[in-house]
């Protein structure tokens, strides 16, 4: 808009705001306001949720113990005792056996399913037990040699001829998860697929680790020879040859440690990367089988799935998922038998964490080696990985087994087998009835000496089984979001817009402000420091509601006692830009306080044009500030950016007549095949009235074809209130209309 229309628009608002409005107690409507909407709580329908625990229970002998009934068990939630609801002891026949499911006659309570009342006749309802088992066999990245051993003795497994009782998936992680086939009771098809299993090609972990020892051993002697070399006593000549041959030395450390910095730095980044695309895989692979009934079963071939603290939250996700779907997960570690065995390579990477400590102690000056931190979480990298690591964490934590230090996976094969044939299904309901995003922990004991049970571990407390992978940070926010009523616990602000670029049509900004000053902080005066944490989640559903987008982070706010009034001034900007197919969504958001364990939720709406070669408009943004961003820090990618300025939404916060002059808005026009000129015009209304329309002189097309339209209003002669910018756009053939509101405050 020229500086001349913005005289013109502040002449005829002046006149404009000296007539009466009429009806200017109406409400506006909820969106306008910046406020959510309230869920309908009689939209929930009353249920009692049932906890299904699939439990295997084996004997001394290691044979399963199948005549328990349902007192012989005890099941705890968080070490409090849970009355058992239902009760089955699954017997299936082996092979293409008829699969024979005993109830106890007398159980002692009903539980009723999640999905609503109980049935009218209940005993004629088909139960897990009556259905096929399912199994999904899922390859990660394998070497060569993993694969022969895999293939073996998964063709080993599976009948030649015939059907079978349980149907069987297969599946491949490596480049990206892909089926090689679907679930089918015909195994000769599954046979098929299991050949077509391709080793990764990846380098061989070994010999990474063989050249890794082999560079600190040699880093070792030559500290010996640095050491013997400066203990000398020498003199003239030969002080100077000394002197040289430290100088030599030091060369040669320099380059010890340069080449085992890359080694370490290649191994991390390879352990995160494959660690992120199996988690990532094993949750789709889940996925598919969350809605099957009967046992459900994933075998996991891997030469090894990383613990490490950076993983451990996807990890535990993919745990979760499971349990949810009462999938029982077995790891099968395809490494077999290692050269070298997981506890050498614990004992040497714990005496090389002992040994970096001590360089540290004794440096003098600048010591430029990696931090002590890298060592330590390389060890412990390797300890959980041979106790608790991440196969058998996966595996132990659904109620299945690891299987490693072995070429012969027969006996493995066996038992997983005996687990899918004989076991129990038992149902509780929960006498925690609070879905508030937390741990459950299940433990399960049975009053027979000598036994062993296989359970999973526990569930996360969510009011609905989430689609999409949640991490331990986002549970207790996804609960609030689930909540019977959205919470309002602080304010905070939201923009949810839409750009539709030529090249990314479906580009949808979403913007979360903060101000931290709403936070809930803990003191800790002996320490002399502060803490707050602010978990943010985003939800996007489709017009059917189903989950298509998440995304979150989590903040932590920590310092010292006396910078916590500074911090307090601070604001969290959470940003985003999904790209999303054509269509009507649902934005969820939520704000949680953890420490103050409160939380405020919004939900508003977005529509995403179909692409087309015609006339386009993005969303209209009110600004609430403009930043200058130099050329190697702007983001191409980010459509908020006109020339080098970029645009902060307004996310419905007021906008101050004292404290800000004039508002800044601003929209993209992407102009359609047609070379019909384009005309704008922009209105500004309250309560459905027109108070302003003036034309719009519009700016030059940019480099990549677009118009960048910036306008300015001036805010002194409006009235406090709730106002609507209505921007219309045509060429001619079509017309396209954008509206966005705002308030003005005193």
């Amino acid at each position: 808009m020229s500086r001349r229309a913005l005289i013109t628009f502040a002449a005829v608002l002046l006149a404009a705001a000296a007539l009466p409005q009429a009806q200017s107690a109406r409400p506006a409507a909820a969106a306008a306001r910046g406020q959510a909407p309230v869920k309908d709580a009689a939209s929930f329908s009353a249920m009692t949720t049932a906890v299904l625990v699939d439990v295997v229970v084996r004997g001394r002998d290691g044979k399963p113990v199948t005549d328990l009934g349902a007192r012989d068990f005890e099941l705890r939630e968080d070490d409090v005792v849970q009355e058992v609801g239902s009760f089955t002891r699954v017997s299936r026949g082996a092979g293409i056996g008829v699969n024979v499911g005993v109830r106890d006659p007398n159980p002692p309570t009903v539980v009723t399913p999640p999905s609503g009342p109980p049935p009218a006749d209940p005993s004629a309802q088909p139960s897990e037990d009556d259905y096929p088992s399912v199994t999904a066999l899922v390859f990660d990245a394998l070497s060569a040699e993993a694969v022969g051993m895999c293939q073996k003795a998964a063709l080993e497994y599976l009948p030649m001829t015939g059907s079978t009782a349980t149907r069987v998936g297969v599946f491949a992680t490596e480049p990206f998860v892909r089926p090689l086939q679907l679930y089918t009771d015909n195994p000769a098809l599954v046979r098929s697929a299991v050949r077509r299993i391709a080793p990764a090609g990846t380098e061989s972990k070994e010999q990474q680790r063989e050249l890794l020892n082999a560079l600190r051993d040699r880093r070792d002697q030559l500290e010996t020879m640095a050491i013997q070399a400066g203990g000398a006593q020498q003199g003239g000549a030969a002080a100077a040859a000394g002197a040289s041959a430290i100088g030599a030395v030091d060369v040669q450390q320099a380059l010890i440690r340069g080449q085992m910095r890359m080694l370490q730095a290649f191994d991390t980044m390879d352990r995160d990367q494959r660690g992120f695309s199996s988690t990532k895989s094993l949750f789709v692979i889940l996925q598919s089988l969350t809605d099957m009934p009967g046992r459900k079963t994933l075998i996991f071939f891997s030469e090894g799935l990383p613990a490490s603290p950076a993983l451990q939250a996807h990890l535990r996700s993919v745990v979760e998922a499971a349990n949810r779907s009462n999938i029982t997960v077995y790891a099968i570690d395809a490494a077999g038998l290692r050269a070298i065995s997981a506890n050498a390579d614990t004992r040497r990477e714990l005496e090389e964490a002992g040994k970096e400590r001590i360089r540290q102690l004794n440096a003098v000056g600048n010591y430029t080696e990696e931090p002590m931190i890298r060592a330590v979480e390389k060890a412990e990298d390797l300890l959980r990985f041979d106790s608790q690591g991440g196969l058998a964490q996966l595996a132990e934590d659904t109620g299945g087994f690891l299987v490693r230090d072995t070429n012969d996976l027969r006996h493995a094969f066996q038992r997983i087998d005996e687990d899918q044939r004989f076991h129990y299904l038992l149902t509780y309901s929960p006498k925690n009835q609070r879905f508030d995003g937390t741990f459950r922990r299940i433990s399960v004991k049975v009053a027979r000496p000598g036994t062993q049970v296989f359970a999973r571990n526990g569930y996360r407390a969510l009011r609905f089984a989430p689609t999409v992978p949640v991490l331990d940070y986002e549970a207790p926010a996804l609960a609030a979001l689930d909540a019977a009523r959205l919470a309002n616990g602080f304010p905070y602000q939201t923009a949810v817009l839409n750009f539709p670029e030529p090249q990314r049509p479906g580009l949808s900004p979403l913007l979360v402000r903060l101000k931290t000053d709403v936070l809930t902080y803990e003191q800790d005066p002996a320490k002399n420091t502060y803490d707050a944490q602010a978990t943010v989640v985003v939800r996007i559903r489709d017009g059917e509601g189903r989950i298509v987008h998440k995304m979150s982070q989590q903040y932590q706010l920590t310092g010292r006692l006396p910078e916590m009034s500074s911090a307090k001034q601070g604001e969290i900007l959470f940003f985003r830009t999904p790209e999303l197919p054509p269509g009507l969504y649902t934005v969820e958001s939520v704000v949680f306080d953890a420490i103050g364990a409160r939380s405020s939720t919004r939900v508003s709406t977005l529509e995403v044009p179909s692409r087309t070669r015609k006339l386009q408009m993005s969303s209209v943004v009110c600004v609430n500030r403009v930043e200058r961003v130099t050329a190697e820090a702007k983001d191409a990618a980010n459509p908020l950016y006109v020339g080098d300025m970029l645009l902060y939404p307004n996310g419905g916060e007021p906008f101050s007549r004292t404290g800000q002059k004039e508002l800044t808005f601003f929209y993209t026009i992407y102009p359609g095949a047609t070379e019909a000129p384009l005309t704008a015009n922009v209105e500004l209304q309250r309560n459905g009235h027109v108070l302003v329309k003036l034309p719009v002189e519009l700016a030059k097309p940019d480099a990549q074809g677009r118009i960048q339209q910036v306008g300015r209003l001036p805010l002194a002669p409006l009235a406090p209130g709730t106002y609507q910018l209505h921007v219309v756009v045509g060429d001619g053939g079509s017309t396209l209309e954008r509206t966005a509101y705002f308030q003005v405050a005193s």
